[in-house]
């Protein structure tokens, strides 16, 4: 999840034993908030070490390295400290599962594709629009991926 509020409270409303993972890549654009540019490479590659850690004492060791290392961008850290949590939660799975967890972000991977579809405009027909967004689908794909959309003539 991206970090709206009410929605980890209306999830666990509904199912109770859901566990919420907010999304690595937008904790890390909400606390980039509050570093200058220059340090962002730096900064970055500091949290890595976290979420990539090899275990959970791991990655609170690099956390607090990264609380001291950081502190003159306190809003940052705050994110951090805030979330810090569903950080932790990558570590009931194993190694694999939790570097697909935070490296990819299905939804929005679909949604982009659609995106692409329909920077062209309006569609002429129902039908047209209905086999563009179907085409769009297909390069969701893990093969189709890097494979440009192409809709011909509209």
């Amino acid at each position: 999840m991206d970090g709206v509020s009410g929605l980890e409270d209306g999830a666990k409303s509904i199912f109770k034993n859901v566990v919420v993972q907010r999304c690595i890549v937008h904790l890390i654009r909400n606390s980039l908030k509050y570093v200058p540019s220059k340090d962002y490479k730096a900064f970055t590659a500091q949290l890595k070490k976290i979420y990539g850690a090899v275990s959970l004492r791991a990655a609170q060791s690099e956390f607090e390295k990264f609380c001291e290392t950081w502190s003159k961008y306190p809003g940052a850290i705050r994110v951090w400290k805030d979330n810090f949590r569903h950080v932790e939660q990558l570590y009931q799975y194993g190694s694999d599962v939790r570097r697909v967890m935070y490296t990819t972000n299905a939804i929005e991977s679909v949604n982009a594709s659609f995106r692409k579809v329909t920077k062209q405009g309006h569609f002429k027909a129902r039908r047209l629009c209905s086999r563009c967004f179907t085409y769009g689908s297909r390069s969701c794909t893990r093969s189709g991926r890097d494979t440009p959309f192409r809709t011909g003539r509209l």
